[in-house]
C-alpha cells in the first residue's frame, strides 16, 4: 500500500495513525505518479482532485498503474460548491442560510477561496469528471452525491444543511470499457 500527499504535514499524521510496515508514504502531487502497468487493484483519493488542474493527467495515470479491472474510487467537492469562489449559502438580514447560489457552474477552472487559509481549487462539471474518466479507459461503476444518514443527522442536527445541496461527488470506476 502506498500512500501519496503533496503535503509533509499530511503525511505526518498518516503516519502516526498506523504502525503498520505494508503503507509506504510518498510525498508527491498524484499527477507525477509514475508506477509501473498494473501494480495496483485499487486507487482511491478522498477530497483531493479538485486541488488538480488536470485532472484528465490523474486518470490516465492512474488507468496506466491500475491491474485489469482494477478499480478507482474518488470524492471530490461537488461542482455546485464549487462553482462560485464565495462558496457560501446567501444570508437573510438574521443570518440563517436562504439558499446556496449556483453561477459560472459551466465556466472550468481556477477558484481563489478561503478554507482555513487560501486556497486554489479548480472547478469542473460533473459532466468533466465523467468524460476524463471514460477518456482514460474508465468505465463507471456508480456516482453518488450522497446525505448525511439519518443517524447521524439524529446526532448532529447542524448537518441537516447538507440536505439543501450536495456537498460532495463520489465516483466509482472500474478499467475497462465494457459493458
Amino acid at each position: 500500500m502506498v500512500g501519496i500527499d503533496l503535503s509533509e504535514k499530511m503525511l505526518a499524521r498518516a503516519r502516526e495513525a498506523t504502525s503498520d510496515p505494508a503503507i509506504e508514504y510518498r510525498r508527491s502531487a498524484i499527477e507525477d505518479i509514475d508506477f509501473p502497468a498494473g501494480t495496483f487493484d485499487v486507487v482511491i483519493s478522498s477530497l483531493a482532485l479538485h486541488y488538480v488542474e488536470q485532472f484528465d493527467r490523474v486518470c490516465f495515470a492512474v488507468e496506466r498503474c491500475l491491474a485489469d479491472a482494477g478499480a478507482f474510487v474518488m470524492s471530490v467537492e461537488h461542482p455546485i460548491f464549487t462553482a462560485r469562489e464565495e462558496q457560501d449559502w446567501h444570508y437573510d438580514a438574521a443570518g440563517s442560510p436562504l439558499h446556496w447560489p449556483i453561477d459560472n457552474y459551466l465556466c472550468e477552472g481556477i477558484r481563489r477561496t478561503r478554507w482555513l487559509t487560501d486556497v486554489v481549487k479548480y472547478h469542473r462539471t460533473t459532466t468533466s469528471y465523467v468524460n476524463a474518466l471514460m477518456a482514460a479507459g474508465f468505465r463507471i461503476a456508480a456516482l453518488l452525491e450522497p446525505a448525511p444518514p439519518a443517524e447521524l443527522l439524529e446526532a448532529r442536527p447542524e448537518l441537516a444543511e447538507h440536505l439543501r445541496r450536495p456537498m460532495f461527488l463520489l465516483v466509482a470506476a472500474t478499467k475497462g470499457q465494457g459493458a
